[in-house]
């Protein structure tokens, strides 16, 4: 089967009977739910971008694995370093348009490495079920599945199995033809969208944790399966004006419960063995970063675009001293990050199951720096566009005939611009720096792929300061005899 069109990918939503809820009433129709159509759109649209002309060669390509021509973004296997760089430049193209790219290759390919060193390890053939999951995808159009990763984890000072009420998922029943698992998993982004559901572990596990240690893929709406979804930040009333972006893209987050779900056999990739769970984390920390690194050079370039056009239609533009300095701030964050994410892919080393590793060094290295600089980033933006983004008249004021004229005189910028473009200019700036979409990104900067804390830790346990220690004493000639002539 060819890959879902956009409205292909609606029409699929339509077989499907998962048990969504948004605010506390369950959605009988994802495609057609005023709260969820900005997830509907945002991945439908997703599909039809990839189909484009200037992006078709780049997006899709024909996997290895299955022979079919899949997203590259959504469902390939990283298998040479090329793929890192290719998805480094598409992540950064596609993240200045719409924020969110869509990272599945980078699960995908994450969950292989880790299934390959449990096989590796334990002699057990989970990986030959994994290909079959992915060879299923690739041959049913490519539909979008639910990462689950992130435990609740509860009381963080303790390990799963010593909470007093565990919520991470785990294993509660073994039987014949599978496991039954409850729990529930975090921070589910698009995931009532989705066709599947993929879970996997998300940090270290000890012995008497086994049970935590599992990975599985189920449908959606597969019995005990319910997701509690926060609305997107975008409106739910359709508009013309404000929210230029988040009221097409993005969309909701979500909390994923798992209650008795009983998951067959052939689906399970991992079973209890705790040794392999902290892989995955390390895998992710590298590839999911790199990811990062491009994603927010695509944001650092929709800010200076946007901050630029407001300083347009405003009557000033790149002339104007200070506006330059902090736009061409952002232009340099942003260049800094992708340069990043293409480094760490040069020296990127191969995983024994053939996915290429991105430099973890150089990854989170990279991310804290540009991730860092994000509030710095909004501040320019309400700087440049001015006070006007946060006071100006609604919308529904614009439309109503009685007021345009007075709004239309009042709010006049740059001559070479109509009223109207000007606040929809100042919208777009409104949109990404003083709204429910501000939090969202700053979400995305800051703790998606984890938290600055953990860049931190990874550049301390990888970089060898030890080695440079040992070169400053040789240059100063520190404990080294001093040969006199």
């Amino acid at each position: 089967m060819t890959i879902f069109t956009g409205d292909q990918y609606r029409e699929s939503l339509k077989e499907l009977s998962p048990e969504i809820y948004v605010r506390g009433e369950r959605i009988d129709d994802v495609a057609a739910h005023p709260l969820l159509r900005q997830t509907v759109n945002h991945i439908a649209s997703g599909y039809d971008l990839i189909s484009e002309p200037e992006m078709r060669d780049r997006a899709i390509m024909r996997s290895p694995i299955s022979g079919e021509e899949i997203p590259r973004l959504l469902m390939h296997i990283q298998q040479e370093k090329e793929d890192l760089i290719i998805k480094a430049e598409l992540t950064r193209e596609i993240s200045a348009q719409r924020i969110c790219t869509g990272c599945g290759s980078n699960m995908l390919s994450v969950t292989w490495s880790m299934i390959h060193d449990i096989d590796a390890a334990h002699g057990t053939d989970y990986l030959s079920r994994y290909r079959d999951f992915i060879v299923r995808l690739h041959t049913s159009g490519c539909p979008p599945f639910a990462w689950c990763m992130m435990d609740p984890k509860g009381d963080r000072m303790l390990p799963p199995s010593r909470q007093k009420e565990p919520s991470d998922l785990r294993i509660v029943e073994r039987k014949p033809g599978g496991i039954v698992v409850s729990g529930a998993k975090l921070h589910t982004t698009l995931g009532p969208g989705a066709h599947y559901v993929v879970a996997v572990p998300c940090r270290a596990l000890g012995r008497e944790d086994a049970n935590f240690a599992v990975s599985f893929a189920v449908p959606i709406d597969t019995k005990g399966i319910r997701m509690i979804a926060r609305p997107s930040p975008g409106p739910s009333r359709d508009v013309f004006m404000e929210s230029p972006l988040s009221s097409r893209f993005l969309g909701v987050e979500a909390l994923t419960i798992f209650d008795n779900v009983f998951v067959p056999e052939e689906n399970i990739f991992m079973c209890g063995e705790w040794e392999q769970a902290v892989n995955l984390s390390l895998y992710f920390a590298s590839l999911h970063r790199q990811s990062k690194c491009a994603c927010s050079a695509g944001h650092c370039d929709l800010f200076a675009g946007a901050a630029a056009l407001a300083a347009e239609v405003n009557g000033l533009g790149m002339k104007t001293g200070h506006i330059r300095d902090k736009i061409t701030e952002m232009i340099m964050n942003g260049e800094t990050g992708y340069g990043c994410a293409l480094g760490a892919a040069v020296s990127a080393r191969r995983h024994p199951g053939g996915v290429w590793l991105p430099d973890p060094l150089i990854v989170n290295s990279g991310l804290n720096t540009i991730r860092s600089n994000i509030g710095k980033h909004l501040e320019y933006l309400h700087d440049i566009a001015g006070g006007l983004i946060t006071t100006m008249p609604t919308e529904a004021d614009w439309n109503n005939p009685v007021l345009r004229p007075f709004i239309d005189k009042a709010l006049r910028g740059n001559a070479r611009y109509t009223t109207e473009e000007r606040l929809r200019a100042l919208n777009l700036v409104q949109d990404l720096a003083a709204s429910r979409t501000t939090g969202t990104i700053l979400g995305f900067t800051i703790n998606a792929a984890g938290s600055p804390a953990t860049n931190q830790v990874v550049v301390r346990r990888l970089y060898d300061l030890q080695k440079q220690i040992d070169r400053a004493r040789q240059i100063a000639s520190i404990g080294i005899p001093i040969r006199k002539e």
